[in-house]
């Protein structure tokens, strides 16, 4: 196995792809074009880094060579990962028609201020593989992997480290948007599965157990937001079964959420309701009553169901008073941040309907936003803020004020595609049908934002994946 870097990793930085992040948006991009099955098929960071440093004993699997022959026409898969001196440039790689021009520092340019042989160094080798961070997370992964796969037998450093793994996934999961969280969620539960099939001591079952489950969870959470209810329904399944045989209270209740929240945006909010309910006899305070009782609101008000809407929601404002900061573990979106609560609250008031009720939702909107506002960057999640301006916006066009709802709608039309996922995009298609109604027919600037909607709504995280049964 050679150790030495081969032409890709030449032509990636030269086309400023090293980033693992960009090389998968390449990847995609070019994919697409070739066969739709194949987008979302990059490597993985790890396996990126072993094929731009030539640690491969054997050419990728055909459809990899498919996409590379494609990111770079004229070469071949085999030529690509050539290393060391033989992975010159070849003189036929197409390359962008850019005029190049290389500056010549200037005879007034003190010294000082000409570039060290050493400062250009630093510089190179700072750019090979993207930044120092990724180098650092992509060591840290394969130290992990190795905690996890070289051990035999699964002892409390194995267990320790999955729950770290699952503690970065949870908190990843606020910051990336939910395509980008799939594989590296499904790769670490293939591991967690194939430990499960291996004889363990019975004393490690319950921690493998549980943590097969969160990530199951985490799994129909992704599903769940990239719109696929069918995907979500199964992992909550498996969630649950391991849930209970690790007997594990907290993750029931996270599940059931999930199960309940799957079954809201498919329009069957008795079921998303019941669900909800049940879910509370595994969680008694913190974030999880929270989580489910502001659930179990919003179903109940969608159903129209006003009596049991305000109920949960007395129970949910009465859970919100008793959060405290860290209560939950793994944290990350297993916890349920009074933000959140703050604008299901919303959801719940436009849902009953009214005036009064309008006022009340666009106060919990408010809320929302201010509470999100003075969260650290590292816990604060695009989606939710999004989520919380929409129902603001939801709010104000209740109350008629078209201005209003204006300017808390012009922020979220910037939002990034891969973030538009399917909580994002029904709240703006509701926003849009409100737009749509009599109140609002000779208004100019409500067709003005329904075009932007429409536009908004035609590029979403859900738009490259491929259609599954619900």
């Amino acid at each position: 196995m050679s150790n030495q870097p081969t032409l890709l990793k030449a032509l990636l930085r030269e086309r400023h792809w090293q980033k693992w992040s960009t090389f998968c948006k390449e990847w995609d991009r070019i994919a697409g074009d070739l066969d739709r099955d194949l987008v979302g098929s990059a490597p993985s960071r790890s396996q990126l880094a072993r094929w731009l440093a030539g640690q491969v004993k054997s050419l990728p699997h055909p459809d990899a060579c498919r996409v590379l022959e494609a990111m770079f026409p004229g070469l071949t898969a085999a030529q690509l990962f050539t290393v060391g001196r033989s992975a010159a440039m070849p003189t036929s790689v197409e390359r962008p028609a850019v005029p190049v021009t290389t500056p010549t520092p200037s005879l007034a340019m003190p010294a000082s201020d000409v570039p060290s042989e050493a400062a250009r160094t630093q510089e190179e080798h700072a750019s090979v593989d993207g930044t120092l961070g990724e180098e650092i997370a992509m060591s840290a992964e394969e130290a992990a992997r190795f905690v996890r796969q070289k051990r035999g037998a699964v002892d409390q450093d194995v267990l320790e480290q999955l729950d770290a793994d699952v503690r970065k996934l949870a908190g990843d999961y606020l910051l990336r948007p939910p395509f980008t969280m799939f594989r590296p969620i499904s790769q670490l539960r293939t591991d967690v599965f194939e430990l499960l099939d291996e004889r363990q001591r019975p004393a490690v079952l319950p921690g493998l157990y549980r943590v097969a489950g969160q990530l199951c969870a985490l799994l129909a959470h992704t599903c769940a937001d990239l719109g696929q209810g069918y995907a979500a329904d199964t992992h909550t399944r498996t969630a649950w079964l391991c849930a209970d045989l690790a007997e594990d209270d907290q993750l029931r209740s996270y599940v059931r959420w999930v199960q309940s929240n799957v079954a809201f945006w498919n329009g069957d909010y008795r079921r998303a309701a019941d669900l909800a309910h049940s879910g509370q006899r595994y969680a008694t305070m913190g974030t999880s009553l929270l989580r489910l009782a502001s659930q179990e609101a919003r179903a109940y008000a969608a159903a129209a169901d006003h009596r049991e809407a305000e109920r949960a929601l007395g129970t949910s404002q009465a859970a919100r008073s008793h959060v405290i900061p860290g209560d939950d573990n793994p944290g990350g979106v297993f916890r349920f941040a009074p933000g959140k609560a703050a604008y299901y609250a919303s959801e719940v008031r436009l849902a009953l309907g009214g005036r009064g009720n309008a006022r009340k939702a666009a106060a919990e909107a408010e809320q929302a936003l201010a509470l999100f506002a003075g969260q650290a960057d590292v816990d604060k999640c695009p989606e939710f803020v999004a989520a919380a301006q929409l129902d603001l916006v939801a709010s104000h066009l209740a109350l008629t004020d078209l201005h209003a709802a204006q300017e808390h709608l012009t922020p979220v039309f910037a939002l990034p595609a891969e973030s538009r996922t399917l909580p994002v995009v029904k709240r703006m298609s509701a926003i849009d049908r409100t737009l749509s109604g009599q109140q609002f027919s000779n208004a100019a600037l409500a067709a003005e934002l329904r075009e932007r909607i429409h536009l908004f709504c035609a590029y979403t995280a859900t738009r490259e994946l491929p259609e599954l049964a619900n």
